[in-house]
């Protein structure tokens, strides 16, 4: 009897617990999402290689929402420079081949090194967006080869490579963005066609494109910087590694910011257990980014 008092305890334990689990996995929690107040979403990206500016602009939505098309046509989308508005944005057809709907008509401005620009963006129904940037300085590559092999990465896969160097200024905050490119001489409409592409070098990482890394210059101040760019493997005899270049992006803080926030929030995109990332942004009155790099596409030394 004794034996069986010592058993009967831990027995009716386990009995009462699981007995409650149907309960209490039924538990159903009633909450209740803040009010949601629409606000619009503005993507825009000038670059002085053809002094561009192109938008995508759409409008935010709640928590329990659904929207299938929340594109904004109709906006007034403004360029300024101080006082002086310098242009205003023609709207265009959204469709696959193109992913932007508002864009700066050809040859309207050069974009002036060290320059402030704004962007004003109204709509009927929503606050007036305003988003200001300022145009990088010239950063130039001092080197970019080709390495058909290249280095080998965790996956195992055997890798060609393109190893790029710059003089990074001293004393002062420095971004960049920095990809690889094949050049598609389509007769009709020519265009570069972006390669995946990695690193080994921990101070760069992927922002919202896994084709280019972002990275700032916080390891390397005032230091001559080799950089390599790891891709798939390239044979110079049997592919167009002549049409190869180098996307080079000097960028704001605010742009490296926003891809690095961008970065994490999506690659934590439906996981229970990941904090919540706020991604960063720059416009007033609104969400997302403006910002204008200094870029250039530099053809790889084989």
């Amino acid at each position: 009897m004794k034996y069986f008092s010592r058993l009967y305890v831990p027995l009716m334990i386990i009995v009462f617990t699981f007995s409650g689990c149907e309960d209490t996995f039924e538990t159903t929690l009633e909450i209740n999402p803040p009010k949601h107040t629409d606000r619009l979403v503005v993507h825009a990206y000038g670059s002085t290689n053809g002094e561009d500016l192109k938008v995508h602009l759409t409008q935010s939505s709640g928590l329990l929402e659904s929207l299938q098309n929340n594109l904004i046509s109709k906006a007034t989308v403004t360029l300024w420079k101080d006082q002086v508005q310098l242009a205003e944005l023609e709207e265009v057809s959204f469709g696959s081949n193109y992913r932007f709907n508002y864009i700066l008509p050809e040859g309207t401005i050069v974009y002036e090194k060290g320059a402030t620009y704004r962007l004003e963006v109204e709509a009927d129904g929503f606050e007036k967006a305003i988003g200001t940037a300022t145009v990088p300085g010239d950063i130039p590559l001092l080197k970019q080869k080709f390495e058909e092999d290249g280095t080998s990465l965790e996956s195992g896969d055997f890798n060609s490579e393109v190893e790029i160097e710059f003089q990074d200024p001293a004393n002062e905050e420095n971004f960049y963005e920095v990809g690889v490119t094949i050049y598609i001489e389509n007769n009709s409409n020519p265009y570069f066609n972006e390669i995946y592409t990695e690193t080994y070098d921990p101070a760069a990482q992927q922002g919202i494109s896994y084709s280019n890394l972002i990275v700032n210059d916080l390891s390397f101040d005032g230091n001559i910087k080799n950089f390599p760019l790891v891709i798939r493997k390239f044979k110079e005899e049997e592919e167009d590694v002549d049409n190869m270049f180098v996307l080079w992006r000097v960028t704001s803080e605010d742009h490296y910011l926003f891809n690095k926030s961008a970065r994490k929030h999506y690659d934590q995109d439906g996981n229970p257990f990941a904090s919540p990332v706020q991604v960063f942004s720059n416009i007033e009155n609104g969400i997302g980014i403006f910002s204008i790099m200094n870029e250039e596409y530099v053809k790889v030394s084989l």
